[in-house]
């Protein structure tokens, strides 16, 4: 057990991307990330989501620039990028080394808009001098994507459970005979 609880302190210390999700009255979805790097190694200048799927289903420049990508302040950046394990990916990239997620620190602000639900995406995570990190976190996936916002597909499960309860015969009583 010893030699164990050895191996596990050896570790490298990681930051994390953590992603939630929450769906909109309108049928899209918001994915909001904090980047965690309270036990990272190394000062985060940039990150970058990668997607399974070509072009996103949304404008990728940050808010400040018109887009569907929200940036905690000024000095990040969001936009397009080039994906190192999928199709497409999400930057973010921090416009000096002042605003960078320095160890020790967590930051907040970051968020999507799209029209996608929720599965796995890869997350990379860079400093400004090359070290870098791999991992996973919640972000939009095509497969489950809602064109329309869902309402649709909503109403044709409604009419089709309501037809299903209209076509269903009465119970009848039984009576028994002695």
């Amino acid at each position: 057990m010893v030699a164990m609880a050895a191996w596990i302190t050896t570790l490298p210390a990681l930051a994390t991307v953590v992603g939630t999700s929450v769906l909109n009255p309108d049928g899209t979805m918001t994915y909001t990330y904090e980047v965690d790097n309270q036990a990272g190694s190394f000062d985060i200048a940039q990150w970058s989501l990668d997607f399974m799927f070509l072009l996103p289903g949304w404008n990728q420049n940050d808010s400040y620039s018109g887009g569907d990508v929200a940036v905690p302040t000024l000095n990040w950046l969001a936009g397009p990028g080039i994906s190192l394990s999928g199709q497409s990916a999400q930057d973010f990239l921090s416009l000096n080394e002042t605003s960078d997620i320095d160890i020790g620190e967590l930051l907040t602000g970051f968020s999507i808009t799209c029209r996608y639900l929720p599965g796995v995406v890869v997350y990379h995570e860079f400093s400004a001098d090359g070290q870098s990190f791999t991992g996973s976190t919640l972000g939009p996936v095509l497969p489950y994507s809602l064109p329309d916002g869902g309402g649709t597909l909503a109403m044709t499960l409604v009419g089709v459970a309501g037809l299903t309860i209209w076509r269903r015969p009465p119970a009848r009583a039984r009576t028994r005979l002695v």
